[in-house]
């Protein structure tokens, strides 16, 4: 990605299926870990899916999914520390999970926090939307509706713009019908190194609507966000379906005095799979770079225009051209490989670096990972 590197450092996680069991249960209670208190209220949820709960008064918990496969646990109370753990379910229909949470007494050292909400705050604000919700037709259907909540720090020294919030964000996705709730782990705009990232967890809750004409639009544009996306990638990668799917890969390279060489042919990526750690995972191990072309759906306009205004300074696009969508991934330095299980789950998602269409793609494209075409069901 040129200009600016926008890194979305969300954990991504998916279930699997073809298990008889069909109902897995994890339950238990949530207690601070200083005085043993009961914590109720306290918010329970599988990251990026629609599957969570809260404690009741006495502080316990229930929380059901469907799926079989590995998630994200997730426990979020104001003032505590995030807990969070991976869970493989699969082999009991019903498991205990009891969580002790620890307060959280962050320090910030010699920085001050404003939290007024200024013109400088409002600035702030404006860049804070343009990374977190991307440039895409969806972006313009998504509202923080508790933007207050939100607080920056500013570091002129290093000119460093970071966000934080004690409360989830509250999104509305009027693309793809959904009301979700963040909660925001880290947010930072280098301004000297032209890089922005951020993370945090996601749960989802669908909008409701009596017209069925919205619903069938809502429908649509969740498959167009899953079809082509990097969870569709995973998935159709370890089914060995990329060609019928509309996948091509190839492989590429950085030479210095040459630029990035792209190999015209097809990589057949599938000789690069390993077993993975787990019986159902797989491992795919690459050097520098795999571009990834996906054929079924071309580029949108506002991917167009980002490209131009990247390229030469503004955006110029009087016409769209009809070009497929293109992304590249690389494997991070620490990282041998990416591993992954049948549904796109990824073990650990920081363990590859995506760009071009993907990196495109931000908060407004994102559909809980618990959701497939129902033309897949």
């Amino acid at each position: 990605m040129r200009l600016k590197l926008y890194l979305l450092l969300t954990v991504l996680f998916i279930s699997f299926e073809g298990f008889a069991q069909d109902r897995y249960t994890v339950k238990g209670t949530v207690k601070d870990a200083a005085t043993g208190d009961l914590m109720p209220f306290a918010t329970v949820f599988f990251a990026e899916t629609t599957f969570g709960t809260a404690t009741d008064d006495q502080g316990n918990y229930t929380l059901t999914v469907s799926n079989p496969g590995t998630y994200d646990f997730i426990v979020k109370f104001v003032g505590y520390k995030t807990y969070a753990t991976q869970l493989k379910l699969g082999d009991q229909a019903e498991i205990t999970m009891d969580v002790l949470i620890e307060a959280d007494a962050k320090s910030l050292g010699d920085v001050v926090v404003t939290a007024k909400k200024d013109a400088k705050w409002q600035e702030h604000m404006r860049e804070f939307r343009l990374i977190f919700f991307g440039e895409s037709a969806n972006a313009r259907q998504c509202k923080i509706l508790n933007e207050e909540v939100i607080d920056f720090i500013f570091d002129e020294e290093k000119v460093i713009l970071e966000a934080f919030s004690s409360e989830p964000l509250i999104i509305e996705n009027k693309a793809l019908g959904y009301k979700i709730q963040y909660f925001l782990e880290h947010f930072e705009v280098n301004y000297t190194a032209n890089i922005s990232s951020y993370y945090g967890y996601t749960v989802f809750e669908e909008l409701k609507s009596k017209s069925q004409r919205k619903i069938n639009r809502w429908e649509a544009n969740r498959k167009k966000a899953y079809d082509g996306s990097a969870v569709h990638f995973f998935t159709s990668l370890y089914e060995n379906r990329l060609k019928e799917d509309g996948f091509f890969v190839q492989v590429a390279k950085d030479v210095t005095g040459m630029g990035r060489l792209i190999d015209a042919k097809d990589a057949n990526v599938y000789q690069f799979l390993r077993g993975g750690t787990t019986d159902i995972s797989k491992r795919l191990p690459f050097e520098n770079l795999l571009y990834v072309t996906y054929d079924k759906e071309f580029e949108s306009r506002e991917y167009q225009e980002v490209k131009s205004r990247r390229s030469i300074g503004h955006a110029s696009v009087s016409r769209l051209v009809k070009q497929p969508q293109q992304s590249w991934i690389s494997i991070m330095d620490g990282f041998e490989s990416i591993e992954f299980e049948p549904n796109g789950y990824v073990y650990n998602p920081v363990s590859f670096y995506s760009a071009g269409y993907w990196g495109f793609e931000k908060i407004a494209e994102m559909i809980p990972l618990d959701y497939r075409p129902k033309s897949d069901n």
